[in-house]
């Protein structure tokens, strides 16, 4: 009697026995580049005794799109984010692979309190403006006052009910949350260069104590972040557009959502605080208080 012995996937990586997942195939250009192959998921069946040509004619297949001259495989496309459940039936016995083309809504909360299952602001920061999203003005060791950005970003995973078959397959970590920071700084009149001011978007990613990247309860990940003002001894300034996106295993599965940060701070004293959603058009190239 021949039977299917293994159901393979191209294209996804495997969580548990029954579930492969893969990132959504945007059709057209890749707003956010990407090496990994396009192209639909290609299930394979392995058949025993003889996997051969005699033995794949038997396969009575559901699920998934036939391939022509290829009677031992079954096409999975993932232009959109959906689950689809492959059946390779031979002899009255059956197999069955579940292929999630996986997709992420980034929605970055500019206000309002922090979600339940996001990080702390507390676990990043010294001093925060509490535990709400907002910007705020916050105690300063050296400065007296400090301004601070409190944002969460949330990324809502389709199709519903991915995020418990990641997370409990332990594959959670095959999730990253990424973030990227143009920034413009000034200190004391002058520019105050470092690693990610005035050089284009550099990396900005959280610490891992700052972000939530197990999905399973609600199929949301989340990152918290509270950009502040460089040190400055008379004056400083700082503007500040971020980038942020999620990848499945390295392949980026959500477009970029932007958000913003700006603050200024003279004599010991907060003069400018503000956070939002999108992006400052035109970043300062000169400082707002002139170098004493």
């Amino acid at each position: 009697m021949a039977t299917v012995t293994q159901l393979t996937i191209s294209n996804a990586t495997q969580v548990d026995a029954a579930n492969w997942v893969t990132a959504q195939d945007i059709f057209g250009p890749q707003l956010i580049p990407s090496s990994a192959p396009r192209g639909a998921c290609v299930v394979q069946a392995t058949t025993s005794p003889a996997n051969s040509p005699v033995e794949w004619n038997q396969i009575v297949w559901t699920g998934g799109e036939s391939v022509p001259g290829r009677p031992n495989q079954r096409l999975v496309r993932r232009g959109l984010a959906a689950k689809t459940t492959v059946e390779a039936k031979l002899d009255g016995r059956s197999s069955q692979a579940t292929v999630w083309a996986i997709w992420a809504t980034i929605d970055v909360q500019t206000s309002g309190p922090r979600p339940v299952r996001a990080k702390s602001f507390k676990d990043g920061m010294m001093f925060t403006g509490g535990e709400a999203c907002g910007a705020f003005v916050v105690n300063s060791p050296s400065m007296g006052e400090n301004a601070r950005g409190q944002v969460v970003a949330v990324a809502q995973l389709v199709p519903a009910g991915v995020g418990r078959v990641i997370s409990a397959g332990g594959k959670q970590g095959l999730f990253n949350f990424r973030r990227e920071v143009m920034a413009a700084d000034f200190a004391d009149g002058q520019k105050a260069v470092s690693k990610k001011a005035f050089v284009g978007f550099a990396s900005d990613n959280s610490l891992p104590a700052l972000l939530t990247i197990d999905p399973g309860p609600d199929d949301k990940l989340y990152d918290t972040d509270g950009p502040e003002l460089p040190v400055g001894t008379n004056s400083a300034e700082t503007s500040n557009n971020f980038r942020q996106w999620v990848e499945w295993a390295g392949v980026p599965c959500s477009n970029y959502a932007f958000w913003f940060f700006r603050a200024r701070w003279k004599n010991q004293k907060v003069t400018l605080k503000e956070v939002g959603q999108g992006s400052i058009p035109v970043l300062p190239s000169s400082p707002f208080f002139k170098k004493p």
